[in-house]
């Protein structure tokens, strides 16, 4: 199964206490097109666009949960970001995301597709 057909899958399945957003990482160029071919674009006023960092989740958002007895019947969100692998193992700025995201008490998944 491909990355892109495990996050659409996931993306569809949400049970209804979790918001996810696909994020991309990586820089790419903004403005007007001017002219495209199947190997070239013309931008007129190009501008960088960042998104998200180096290792940063595929899938971000939050997950409602009910915390403790004093206060009960209370939800709050938690921040939630999942890397989606179809294969290979994440990287070491994942790993290092996911470490400093867990610490803070947030929730890092590795969503993989189901062994056949």
């Amino acid at each position: 199964m491909r990355e892109r057909d495990l996050i659409n899958k996931r993306l569809s399945t949400l049970p209804d206490n979790v918001r996810l957003f696909r994020i991309n990482a990586g820089m790419g160029w903004t403005g007007e097109i001017l002219r495209k071919t199947d190997d070239l674009v013309i931008i007129k006023n190009p501008r960088p666009f960042h998104s998200a960092p180096k290792g940063w989740p595929d899938l971000v958002g939050w997950e409602t949960i009910t915390i403790t007895p004093d206060m009960v019947g209370q939800s709050i969100a938690v921040f939630l970001f999942e890397e989606v692998k179809a294969t290979g193992r994440l990287s070491k700025f994942q790993k290092k995301f996911r470490e400093v995201l867990e610490k803070m008490g947030g929730i890092f998944r590795v969503i993989r597709a189901p062994k056949s």
